[in-house]
């Protein structure tokens, strides 16, 4: 099975024109499945109107990775499953560009502790049935063993039951 899944991202901003001392916000709205092309990433404007600008973000690979399996399993068993958009908004030119998709809880996690824009949307049937036929093949959860309690006391050490003589 293969490890990597092509997808677009669809991303808006949200303008306030009547709220001038408003920024304008970007978030990621939509991840669908694509066709792989060979053409790299690219960034299309396909929706605008007076308040809202939706933009489209080509070339992004959804990648699984071995050591990542169990985090895989965790949110497609959770309660809302997700695919995470991470990206990063330049200020100075009013731009967002995606950086990342994943499946994986640790690494979204990982880029919320620095503040890293998070975007976490519904996973599309498609991708959903692409990772869990590969989580089926690949994850292998670890058998969970009570710990042993260890012994504080030394067994090789007896204290003298008598004083030493001097």
């Amino acid at each position: 099975m293969k490890n990597r899944f092509p997808v677009s991202i669809v991303v808006q901003r949200r303008s306030y024109p009547d709220k001038r001392w408003m920024v304008d916000s970007w978030s990621a709205v939509g991840v669908l499945p694509a066709k792989e092309t060979k053409k790299g990433m690219s960034c299309t404007s396909i929706y605008r109107d007076e308040k809202d600008e939706q933009f489209l973000h080509e070339g992004y690979f959804i990648e699984l990775f071995d050591d990542e399996a169990e985090s895989y399993y965790a949110n497609l068993t959770g309660a809302k499953p997700a695919v995470f958009v991470i990206g990063a908004e330049d200020e100075e030119e009013d731009t967002f560009e995606p950086l990342l998709v994943t499946l994986s809880y640790s690494e979204m996690t990982s880029y919320i502790e620095v503040d890293t824009p998070v975007f976490d949307l519904p996973i599309p049937a498609p991708i959903y049935e692409w990772v869990e036929g590969w989580v089926l093949e690949n994850y292998h959860p670890e058998k969970k063993h009570k710990r042993k309690r260890k012994k504080w006391v030394d067994e090789t050490w007896k204290p003298m039951r008598r004083p030493v003589d001097r």
